[in-house]
């Protein structure tokens, strides 16, 4: 029989996983019905929900990064954003794309000594944010499609977190993550179809929903991908949570980290597909 110890630590386990989901469903209602009126809403709305979300990103990543708060580093950075991310609302993708690298590349300039790493900010924050804009702007699915991208990524992030708490089993890789598993893996690619299909039938007809289940499945995957990532990046800093800016959730980039991958893949898969609809 197992000994009270080890039953009262397996309860105590249970207990922490029930807390963190409880804590995460709270941040998640409370996030999502304002996010989706950003994303309905469009336009300048749209736009300063998304650069807000960029400059708290960038806020994050540097003080990780630099090992400290508001560096000359991040105010060049999320300035950059903020331009960036206008010049994007209003068209001017090439013109937004430039000042982000610019901001990227006058992050390196060794000012207080040499550092490349809060210019990965601009290709890992910036640029995927333009990108979103972008999308949400087309005319024909814009809308539709970033609603898309933000119902796969919250289902592949549910997905993830409840099948590696409840299953577990063989982790991935200790150098990219402890705690994270195959089944979380599982979870997050399943839950990613699962509401990709759900979601294309009430957007695009019911005829769309099959069609979506592999693109929501790719996206889950992505989005996991990019959890991974982070994970990567927090242990390479030695921090667990980025920030608590989102209880149960930790940081921004801690939330939106699979969004940053869901969206750089959502967005080539359409431009390729405007490409090929023009040949």
């Amino acid at each position: 029989m197992p000994s009270p110890a080890i039953e009262k630590s397996t309860a105590q386990g249970g207990d922490a996983v029930r807390k963190a989901l409880r804590l995460r469903i709270i941040s998640a209602a409370l996030m999502i019905p304002p996010a989706i009126a950003g994303v309905m809403m469009g336009g300048r709305i749209f736009t300063a929900m998304v650069a807000f979300a960029a400059m708290l990103m960038v806020f994050e990543w540097t003080r990780m990064v630099e090992g400290r708060a508001y560096s000359w580093r991040f105010y060049l950075l999320s300035a950059g954003a903020a331009a960036s991310l206008v010049l994007a609302s209003l068209g001017n993708y090439a013109a937004a794309l430039v000042v982000a690298a610019s901001a990227g590349a006058a992050s390196l300039a060794p000012i207080g000594g040499f550092t490349v790493w809060p210019a990965i900010a601009a290709p890992y924050i910036i640029a995927p944010s333009i990108a979103l804009i972008w999308l949400r702007i087309d005319p024909a699915y814009g809308r539709a499609l970033t609603v898309l991208i933000f119902a796969t990524v919250w289902a592949a992030d549910t997905g993830a977190f409840i099948f590696g708490k409840l299953i577990g089993g063989p982790k991935i890789s200790h150098a990219l993550s402890p705690s994270k598993t195959w089944a979380g893996i599982g979870g997050g690619v399943a839950g990613g179809a699962m509401v990709g299909g759900v979601a294309a039938y009430f957007l695009f007809g019911a005829s769309a929903a099959a069609a979506f289940l592999l693109p929501g499945g790719v996206m889950g995957a992505a989005s996991v991908a990019g959890d991974l990532a982070e994970s990567a990046f927090k242990r390479r800093f030695r921090v667990k949570d980025i920030s608590g800016f989102i209880p149960g959730h930790g940081g921004v980039l801690d939330r939106l980290d699979g969004m940053i991958f869901a969206t750089l893949a959502m967005t080539s898969a359409y431009l390729l597909y405007n490409m090929f609809e023009k040949l």
